[in-house]
């Protein structure tokens, strides 16, 4: 089949001084086997080395501005009105595809299921050197456990541009933008489960749900109110227990993490990988390796 009758898929990262892991989100899409990918990129004006390494990187297919902007939704917006894609891809620049076929695999499903709009999969929890922490299980779609809790990570998400309006995701949102993505998007849509795991989602100790947890605090209220989530310690209890259920389902991910791989990972055992499966609390997880 001629290329250009394949759906193109837009990813769009919107970035600021990530210069750290922006290779290998650039590396992530590149490598991927589907043929037709755009890579949108919308640096804030960063200072830290990002757009030498956006200079260094340009092909065919990868468009990147680096110029101040009002925030990360503000980027994704951006880059979004610069996308040409019928399918829309969201990585910010800390994140990476998991493995080189994972979009291939998305599009499978959405060319094979003209009723979805939006195609997740599972995710692994990576810290700051690439080292795999643990798996992350999403579970099939539940239009009654979304409004409780999140189960899939944003970067192992893709959307039909057409499930869209006049922009991506509301700026009124600088930490919860995605979630309230999703769940202005469960309203109409339908939504289906990858089982491979797609994309790494990056612990590391900049991110804006650590450093500014009260920010985050407050945007998941005003959630709350505008889609009368669930609160209260009852929920926080439905939310707690499906959390341990979705670490110990994760157990059954071991077997995909390992290569090939399209960012820099690093394994230290199925043993060591299984008990922080098992046993592990995030917030006791490292970061970063010893002395980094």
């Amino acid at each position: 089949m001629d290329d250009r009758t394949q759906p193109l898929v837009s990813v769009l990262t919107p970035s600021l001084n990530q210069a750290r892991w922006l290779p290998d989100n650039l590396h992530s899409v590149e490598v991927q086997t589907w043929p037709r990918i755009e890579h949108v990129v919308m640096d804030g004006g960063s200072s830290d080395g990002s757009v030498d390494i956006l200079r260094s990187a340009e092909r065919p297919g990868l468009i990147w501005r680096s110029e101040p902007d009002r925030g990360q939704s503000h980027a994704l917006n951006k880059a979004f009105d610069e996308s040409k894609g019928e399918i829309i891809g969201w990585l910010n620049s800390d994140d990476a595809y998991f493995s080189p076929s994972v979009v291939e695999a998305a599009v499978a499903v959405i060319i094979e299921r003209p009723d979805v709009d939006v195609v997740y999969g599972h995710s692994a929890l990576v810290n700051e050197d690439g080292l795999i922490l643990h798996m992350m299980w999403a579970p099939a779609f539940s239009a009654r456990l979304l409004p409780l809790h999140t189960f899939f990570s944003q970067p192992s998400a893709f959307i039909r541009r057409r499930a869209i309006a006049d922009q991506f995701v509301d700026e009124d949102f600088d930490h919860a933008m995605d979630r309230e993505l999703w769940l202005r998007l469960a309203w109409q849509r339908r939504f289906a489960r990858l089982d491979r795991v797609v994309a790494i989602d990056r612990h590391q100790r900049g991110r804006k749900g650590y450093v500014q947890p009260e920010v985050a605090r407050q945007e998941n209220s005003r959630l709350a109110e505008m889609y009368c989530l669930p609160y209260g310690q009852w929920a926080d209890v439905r939310r707690k227990v499906f959390k341990v259920l979705a670490r110990w389902r994760g157990i059954a991910l071991i077997g995909q993490a390992g290569p090939p791989h399209s960012f820099q990972a690093i394994s230290d055992g199925r043993l060591r990988l299984l008990l922080r499966q098992a046993v592990t609390l995030r917030r006791w997880m490292p970061a970063s390796a010893p002395g980094s």
